[in-house]
């Protein structure tokens, strides 16, 4: 739990890395890329914190919880959804971005949210593993 908290930044590097990659005709500086990782990853904890409230709700009444499938199922497509809309709204005011190219932007880093967030479980389960 302690590498969990400690290591959250490590989230926000290949996400910063992704940006100019997406955004390559925005000629943006370095530092906002950065930036823009860090306050969406903020926004990021935020919202999972209001997941976990919601799964505890669902416990209480009388739900399973985080422990049931259907619920982290449901409370995973829609972090990915709200993630979506945010990073829609995002990056029109901060790339320039519009149009259909808009959405597939949004998209595609929605679709490296998920995997940056799975990469990063996967990492914290090897340090866990081997440090202990």
């Amino acid at each position: 739990m302690i590498n969990a908290k400690s290591l959250i930044v490590l989230m926000t590097v290949p996400f910063a890395v992704l940006l100019p990659v997406i955004f390559y005709c925005a000629h943006r500086p370095l530092m906002v890329h950065v930036v823009f990782s860090l306050h969406h990853y903020t926004f990021l904890l935020l919202l999972f914190c209001a997941s976990l409230l919601a799964a505890k709700l669902s416990a209480l009444l009388g739900g399973g919880g985080l422990d049931s499938p259907a619920v982290d199922n449901v409370l995973t497509v829609v972090n990915l959804a709200v993630c979506a809309v945010y990073l829609y709204a995002a990056i029109g005011p901060v790339y320039g971005a519009s149009g259909v190219a808009r959405a597939g932007q949004a998209l595609i880093l929605t679709l490296a949210v998920g995997l940056i967030t799975l990469g990063y479980r996967f990492i914290l389960f090897l340090i866990t593993l081997y440090g202990t």
